[in-house]
């Protein structure tokens, strides 16, 4: 009998856990296939190589982006340099991404740089804030631009309890932001073994010198986040539930659940343009190729076609938000990605068009009325 039980115990095992490991492969898209798409304007940059995580774009056109990622679980293209914040003018008629440098005092050689935001005060000097995992903890690091010298001074570092294995922010005023949860436990194996089981336990967290609080959960695993123009809604990606989540922000700074967009492909980081309010997304139609990188079947990205309520016109290839050709790829990364527009919160599919680094760009228009 003892034996019986133990067979019995083990096999109901081993089902839990080849349904487990079925599920998340459906979760990840581990199935699907993707036909390479060559946007004609797609040229590479050089210096950006090693992967470009994020991008966030001034209104004077000048871009950041932050490079070198080392993410555990993830290919690392350059184990041995520390991560690097880059300068694109996109108003050059071929832009080159430039390094920054970064004042003297701050820890460069474990400069990690994640997800990015920009904040422009009332004497319009400009700030940027960066997640940053030194030693593959999570804090976020002020710099203050100075674009005649065209380098990063550090200001200060912020880490509270509520900060951990941050993924991406939003600056909303002076050290006043959102920031993303892409797991809940910090530990490698926990945070593997959240994914598997599907936990959704990763929440959205808003900082200020006053104030920590969490101000949304229940996410699969939150990923970008951004602002409406308007500051009236915020937009988070949950990259494991393949979906994004419209948030309206109160007077408190707490988060309510309007929409839910379901998509078909794995949502990664998110921005706005500022003038129209047309949503640039990064996503992974295949997240199995992140996690087991071949360079001669390299994964790619796009916006999948579901829910699909009418075709838009054609609005003309390799275009970013300021109307100018973006950038070039990475090299081995096939990326496509497909425009798209939100009316009412309803899809309308697009056209293919151009891409950035390792993460594509998705363009929607979330019109709320």
């Amino acid at each position: 009998m003892g034996k019986l039980v133990v067979l019995t115990l083990l096999g109901a095992g081993l089902a839990l856990i080849g349904e487990r490991l079925v599920a998340f492969r459906q979760r990840i898209n581990a199935y699907r296939e993707v036909e390479p798409v060559e946007p004609q304007n797609c040229h590479l940059i050089e210096g950006l190589e090693n992967g470009a995580e994020d991008i966030d774009i001034l209104p004077s056109g000048l871009a950041f982006i932050s490079t070198g990622l080392k993410y555990p679980g993830m290919p690392d293209f350059a184990p041995d340099e520390p991560g690097q914040i880059f300068l694109m003018d996109l108003n050059e008629q071929n832009p080159r991404a430039q390094s920054l440098n970064i004042s003297d005092g701050f820890d460069r050689a474990s400069f990690n740089p994640h997800g990015i935001s920009t904040f422009i005060d009332k004497d319009q000097i400009v700030y940027l804030y960066v997640v940053n995992h030194p030693h593959m903890e999570s804090t976020v690091e002020i710099f203050k631009f100075e674009e005649q010298q065209r380098s990063l001074v550090h200001l200060k570092t912020i880490k509270h309890e509520l900060l951990k294995s941050v993924n991406d922010i939003v600056v909303l005023g002076a050290e006043q932001f959102y920031a993303t949860r892409d797991h809940y436990f910090t530990n490698f194996f926990l945070a593997q073994l959240e994914m598997f089981l599907d936990l959704h336990w990763t929440s959205v967290v808003f900082y200020s010198p006053r104030e920590v609080k969490v101000v949304a959960e229940g996410f699969s695993s939150a990923n970008g986040i951004t602002v409406s123009p308007d500051k009236k809604y915020i937009y988070v990606a949950d990259v494991l539930a393949k979906n994004i989540h419209v948030m309206e922000k109160h007077d408190n700074w707490d988060l309510t659940q309007l929409k839910v967009i379901q998509l078909s492909t794995l949502v990664d980081n998110l921005t706005v343009d500022p003038d129209t309010g047309d949503i640039l997304a990064g996503c992974h139609p295949n997240a199995n190729k992140l996690l087991l990188y071949n360079p001669e079947d390299p994964p790619g990205s796009e916006l999948s076609e579901e829910q699909l309520m009418g075709q838009l016109p054609l609005m003309g290839p390799s275009r970013d938000i300021t109307g100018r050709d973006l950038a070039g790829k990475r090299k081995h990364t096939q990326t496509r990605v497909l425009r798209y527009r939100f009316e009412n919160l309803r899809t309308f599919p697009g056209q293919v068009f151009d891409c950035f680094g390792n993460t594509g760009i998705l363009k929607i228009w979330p019109w709320l009325s």
